[in-house]
């Protein structure tokens, strides 16, 4: 858009003056951004990642670990306690296991019975789950908070009547409620394998934290896209050009189809690319991907800086690539290139579309 923009400018009006008129401090400003956005976006995933894999999944993996090595030790002492007994005389091995049978009330001292107590004492004492009770719902509580921050601040920020400390009140309520939400979660899901237990609850997160990109995007990349066309209906109907022009709901909601039909039939090579390409995702790396990403993506909107929310997305999950060490350098080179060239071919494609309205209709 920006690379159209000036185009335009230089192909309609004297190019020299078109230049004097370009703010170059604004297109440096959004050159840096397209460099620092990814970036931030990848710092910010690989924080927030860096803490869902230091706090939960390896303390998790460790946990689960040592239960099972208990379990393999008891199945070990028990295959070891009864090839043992085969060699003792028939006397001796009806007295020990009359032993075993015994209730345990009724039962002397027996060392197969006070072993295997041992062993379920080890495991009770392991509470694989007590990583996820402590963490999880921390995670859900800041990341309920930023998103309804979100929300308040920047997207009823124009039809909100709340002021900041009604606003604060909001979201500590929300981070509360999914504070205790998902603690209650992780009590009831807890019967199941500690692994996908882990990937069901972010999988749930990242319904919310998916829904939060999109309304990033459409509070960044629509805005981008509309702001010029905002201008010219604007010109078109007042005849001048003013500072501001006010944007017609019709247009938002046109360009708003024009976003979910484009994702919908053009849309998948990308999903494919940033879903599977660049690197290992699972529940937990998409969530931090795309709460790192909407981030970065809606404080930029708040400072007025033009960002690509795709660009910040890929930033964060090469940010999560690195920490894993599985980022698919590679795939950036043409992802790197298509970047580079994208001002200079906007321009490019502004200018052949304006020659050929010229040509087509005499002007």
């Amino acid at each position: 858009i920006v690379g159209a923009s000036i185009m335009m400018g230089l192909l309609k009006f004297d190019g020299i003056q078109t230049l004097s008129m370009v703010k170059w401090s604004e297109i440096l400003r959004i050159a840096i951004s397209w460099i620092a956005s990814p970036l931030l976006g990848g710092i910010v995933a690989y924080i927030i990642y860096s803490y869902i894999d230091k706090k939960i999944l390896k303390p998790s993996e460790k946990l689960n670990d040592d239960l099972k090595n208990i379990k393999k030790e008891r199945k070990k002492f028990k295959e070891e306690y009864f090839l043992n007994l085969k060699t003792k005389s028939q006397e001796e091995q009806i007295k020990e296991l009359s032993a075993i049978a015994l209730d345990e009330e009724e039962q002397e001292n027996n060392f197969y019975r006070n072993k295997m107590k041992e062993f379920k004492d080890q495991e009770k004492d392991i509470d694989i789950y007590s990583i996820l009770k402590t963490h999880m719902p921390i995670i859900a509580c800041i990341a309920a908070a930023i998103i309804s921050a979100m929300f308040l601040f920047k997207g009823l920020n124009n039809v909100s009547t709340l002021d900041i400390l009604q606003n604060f009140w909001i979201i500590g309520i929300i981070g509360t409620i999914s504070y205790v939400v998902t603690f209650a979660i992780v009590k009831i899901v807890k019967k199941t394998e500690l692994n996908k237990t882990t990937d069901r609850i972010f999988s749930w997160f990242q319904i919310f934290t998916a829904s939060s990109f999109a309304f990033s995007h459409g509070a960044n990349d629509i805005a981008n896209a509309i702001g010029p066309f905002a201008a010219i209906l604007d010109v078109l109907k007042n005849g001048t050009i003013n500072a501001t022009s006010p944007v017609p709901f019709a247009a938002l909601a046109m360009f708003g189809v024009a976003l979910v039909v484009g994702l919908w039939f053009l849309g998948k090579e990308v999903i494919t690319t940033v879903g599977s390409k660049l690197a290992t995702i699972r529940p937990t790396t998409g969530f931090s991907a795309e709460l790192g990403a909407s981030i970065v993506i809606l404080l930029a909107t708040q400072f007025g800086i033009p960002v690509s929310s795709t660009h910040i997305l890929i930033g964060a999950i090469l940010g999560i690539g690195v920490y894993n060490k599985n980022a698919n350098w590679i795939m950036m080179k043409p992802i790197g290139l298509a970047w580079i060239i994208t001002l200079p071919a906007a321009g490019i494609m502004a200018a052949l579309v304006f020659l050929g309205f010229k040509l087509s209709l005499g002007i």
